[in-house]
């Protein structure tokens, strides 16, 4: 039977239920569809009163696909990084309902980030020990009602939270890929610095790492690009559904967030360009060097080609051919005329 995450107050706390598809609890904030079934999607269109998208529409790139409201309900969809313990991230469309007092998502991958804010979201609010870094937030901030008794996030909460998780998963996701290319420009000068050419082999592992370091870094800008157009719209959102005062600061604070960085995604770009135009210059003063050689190499044997030429002629009046030490004296030569420019290059700092 089809089974749904949901997660329902209890007190002054969350908790996490797996539930039947029709039986979901009619209190329930936060429903997380992920790889759902028609069952289940027919069960939270019947309790939510609103019309799931489908996958494909979910793929769609237009904003208006991407970002709309209908049937009361207000629908964003972004794309999530997933697979970053995996060493393998990739981006995911995932879709956010707010539909009245309920949270829905709906994704089809695996996003570590929904894991960690559910293991934050479930922990007991009221507890005072909570150790929040100096100029951090907490995504499951709790609210107090008129009696100064704290009670469970809301769903404008919720969704908020967990976009704060999803943009700190993407700046790890950044600082992963800066170690990387600082790595890989360190082994670029490590691998110009070999004895003997190196462009057919680590040049090409390490033109690999910068194209899939590259790749990934447009893969976060356009997971970057789809959550700043979702920001805007989130506050219009918030707007009509009356916000506390801390909710429209923390959505501020993300678009801040997703500014710094876009903008450290344009100094990866620019580092991962640097990196390949190195490399590629290396590449070349690699051939370069190899041609250097056949070059001084076809011009070094020039004069002993010329001697054995001279004496490999037939002519019957030729005074050498009568010689007793002819055939070594023109040895002699040929070697002789290869070692003077060969000595010559070598003066001249050539080879």
């Amino acid at each position: 039977m089809p089974v749904i995450e949901v997660y329902v107050p209890r007190g002054s706390h969350m908790r996490s239920e797996r539930v039947a598809a029709d039986a979901i609890p009619p209190e329930c904030v936060w429903i997380d569809l992920t790889n759902p079934t028609r069952e289940e999607e027919a069960a939270v269109e019947a309790l939510c009163a609103l019309e799931v998208p489908t996958r494909e529409e979910m793929r769609e790139i237009e904003v208006s696909s991407r970002l709309y409201s209908e049937d009361d309900a207000d629908f964003m969809t972004a794309s999530v990084v997933h697979g970053l313990d995996s060493g393998r991230p990739s981006f995911a469309p995932v879709t956010f309902i707010l539909a009245g007092g309920r949270l829905v998502t709906l994704r089809y991958s695996e996003p570590k980030s929904f894991s960690i804010f559910a293991a934050k979201l479930c922990r007991e609010i009221n507890n005072h020990h909570r150790v929040i870094p100096v100029g951090g937030t907490d995504p499951v901030r709790p609210m107090t009602n008129g009696n100064g008794l704290e009670k469970p996030p809301t769903a404008d909460q919720i969704l908020i939270g967990l976009l704060e998780t999803v943009v700190d998963r993407i700046a790890d996701l950044l600082e992963t890929i800066s170690a990387d290319l600082d790595r890989i420009g360190d082994d670029i000068f490590a691998a110009s610095d070999g004895t003997k050419p190196t462009g057919t082999a680590e040049f090409k592992r390490i033109l690999r790492r910068i194209g899939a370091a590259g790749d990934l870094s447009s893969r976060v800008r356009e997971g970057l690009a789809t959550i700043d157009r979702l920001l805007p719209f989130l506050q219009l959102v918030l707007d009509r559904r009356k916000p506390t005062k801390e909710a429209k600061l923390r959505v501020k604070a993300m678009v801040r967030d997703i500014t710094s960085l876009n903008d450290f995604v344009s100094f990866l770009s620019n580092k991962t360009t640097f990196l390949l135009d190195t490399t590629v210059g290396m590449i070349s003063i690699e051939q370069n060097a190899i041609i250097k050689i056949f070059s001084v190499g076809a011009v070094a044997f020039m004069p002993p080609t010329l001697v054995a030429s001279i004496y490999g002629m037939n002519f019957e009046h030729m005074p050498e051919l009568g010689w007793t030490f002819g055939y070594p004296y023109a040895l002699a030569l040929m070697v002789l005329s290869a070692i003077v420019p060969l000595l010559f290059f070598r003066r001249k700092n050539w080879l």
